[in-house]
């Protein structure tokens, strides 16, 4: 769904977005966090069944910590996703004042992109491109459109590395729910686990090197409304990335 022509708004004004930048990349890192004492306690579940066997009172112990761990890492994961997707919302403000290029998405898509099944496979990333190319300094405030603007290798890297990590951390949750308790299925949940943590780990570090970078962008770029800048350059040409 293509958001329409750019409307001149009149609602608010540009503001600088680093400390809830700042918020949201101490959550990722938490999320991190979560992310291998996640993995950790598959590895104890697979080495508790191991050695132990049968031992109800060793399982329970083993599920009381997977149990545990699995609800604060989805507590951080969710405040994380809420503060980030705040920072997004307001810097695509921004990016609509700094540049009057069309973006493929409505604002709404800022929220439902992370939603709508299949589509958040893909729809995220396009939505951080037009941020990022309305923000750089570089793109003519009167672009028309900025899909037309090759996308940068940071957030290529950053989305390739979430999606591996989401991918397989679903597959991890799957067992859980399904009450995998076979040696081999519990195995391949701490493989699954610890390839989801380290793509996650990885992930985190590109979003809080790409939190800053659109912050930096948004700083370096004066902050003048797309409608207050002159005329539009004859035969202006798209930035190269």
């Amino acid at each position: 769904m293509p958001s329409q022509a750019s409307q001149v708004p009149l609602d608010r004004w540009f503001s600088s977005e680093r400390p809830m930048g700042v918020s949201a990349s101490i959550l990722i890192g938490l999320v991190t966090v979560t992310a291998w004492a996640t993995a950790w306690s598959d590895w104890y579940s697979y080495r508790t069944l191991k050695t132990y066997g049968a031992d109800p009172d060793k399982l329970d112990e083993a599920d009381l910590i997977s149990g545990s761990l699995g609800i604060i890492s989805a507590l951080a994961l969710f405040a994380a996703a809420a503060v980030f997707i705040i920072w997004l919302w307001r810097v695509r403000w921004n990016a609509e004042m700094f540049c009057r290029g069309q973006h493929r998405f409505t604002r709404g898509w800022v929220l439902g992109c992370w939603l709508v099944p299949v589509v958040n496979l893909w729809y995220p990333k396009q939505v951080v491109d037009d941020i990022v190319a309305a923000s750089d300094p570089r793109t003519d405030p009167h672009t028309p459109s900025l899909k037309e603007i090759p996308g940068t290798q940071l957030v290529w890297a950053w989305w390739i590395t979430w999606v591996i990590g989401l991918v397989t951390g679903n597959i991890v949750q799957r067992g859980v729910l399904a009450g995998a308790s076979q040696l081999g299925d519990l195995r391949t949940n701490v493989i699954l686990s610890s390839v989801s943590a380290l793509f996650t780990t990885g992930a985190a570090v590109l979003a809080v090197i790409l939190i800053q970078r659109i912050d930096e962008l948004q700083s370096m770029r004066p902050w003048v409304p797309w409608w207050a800048v002159g005329t539009p350059h004859n035969g202006y040409q798209p930035p190269a990335r």
